[in-house]
């Protein structure tokens, strides 16, 4: 049979289910023919396991790891389909491409964690699904689609309000008693003289407004710079033992844990294959993992006294003669 032909007639053919057998305690699937078309993990991006299959078409993909191939499921069919015809030629997707994808699905921003609606303070899922917007680059949530023409009619407003409320939630896990920018201490003879500047849904401590502007000028720089203060601080005291998905799967039962920082907050995974789902709905997995760490800022004494500070005040004493290129 031609190539072509061979094609057309996958293409004709009803979508076949996903037979689904657990693996590893895990959930991951098998298949019944175990030669996986695919040499990369089309999730992961990383050479397949040689033990987690599904089978689509009557065809066999492996995957790198268990979780993987959960993610692989919640693609739609057309996705899936393309995949394993690029694979039978021989054309599946590289590491360019898989960068390449990386960049275009990576959200921007952090997700909206304030577990009620910034217009009527109802609690999110109390009227059914959230409506979720992208307002000025930024996620926000509301109870139902009537608030959301009233955000958008005074944005300024209503961000202002949601920026206090996410510095609040936000503050405890804060890592740096310094300015990102400048290194400068954010705390002069026991007065906090910080700023608090939420960049899409990102808490940014910083210690006057001249580096308001100059964090802006290249966020990307300092917020990697504070991810690393946040695995930094929060690594040795993480308070959960287990996966932020899968709460029966040990950290490292599967090899050394994935992790992210999301909001300011640690977020360890039993393997990469779980941050799509934690992605797919951050808020359910994120109160479990605030709620572990509660005793632990109670022990801090972290959970009040914290002052919220509005992003566009004067600058404080002490801050207002370090240079920030001006002219």
């Amino acid at each position: 049979m031609k190539p072509a032909t061979l094609i057309a007639c996958l293409c004709l053919t009803a979508p076949a289910s996903l037979s689904m057998a657990q693996h590893a305690g895990h959930g991951a699937a098998t298949g019944q023919n175990t030669e996986a078309v695919n040499a990369m993990c089309p999730v992961g991006k990383e050479p397949i396991d040689g033990k987690t299959f599904v089978q689509h078409d009557g065809k066999t993909i492996g995957f790198c790891c268990p979780g993987c191939d959960k993610a692989f499921m919640n693609w739609d069919e057309d996705r899936r389909t393309n995949f394993v015809l690029a694979s039978m030629r021989g054309d599946e997707p590289g590491a360019a491409d898989a960068h390449a994808a990386h960049e275009v699905d990576e959200p921007k921003g952090d997700p909206y964690l304030l577990d009620t609606c910034p217009i009527s303070g109802q609690k999110l899922g109390s009227m059914g699904d959230p409506i979720v917007k992208t307002i000025e680059g930024r996620e926000v949530r509301f109870c139902c689609g009537g608030c959301v023409g009233r955000f958008e009619a005074d944005t300024t407003k209503h961000f202002a309000e949601v920026d206090k409320a996410i510095a609040k939630q936000q503050m405890p896990f804060y890592p740096l008693e310094t300015c990102v920018v400048t290194g400068e201490p954010l705390a002069i003879d026991g007065e906090d003289i910080g700023i608090n500047h939420v960049y899409k849904n990102r808490l940014v401590r910083l210690c006057c407004k001249g580096c308001v502007r100059d964090f802006e000028a290249d966020p990307a720089k300092y917020l990697k710079a504070l991810d690393e203060a946040v695995v930094k601080a929060q690594l040795k005291d993480y308070p959960l033992t287990t996966c932020a998905v899968l709460e029966n799967s040990k950290l490292g039962s599967m090899g050394e844990p994935a992790e992210i920082v999301v909001a300011n907050r640690l977020v360890q995974f039993c393997c990469a294959g779980c941050q799509p789902t934690f992605e797919a709905d951050p808020a359910k997995f994120i109160t479990r993992i605030d709620a572990a760490w509660k005793p632990v800022h109670e022990a801090q004494g972290k959970l009040h006294g914290s002052p919220i500070h509005e992003g566009d005040h004067d600058d404080h004493r002490g801050h207002g003669d370090h240079d920030h290129g001006d002219d």
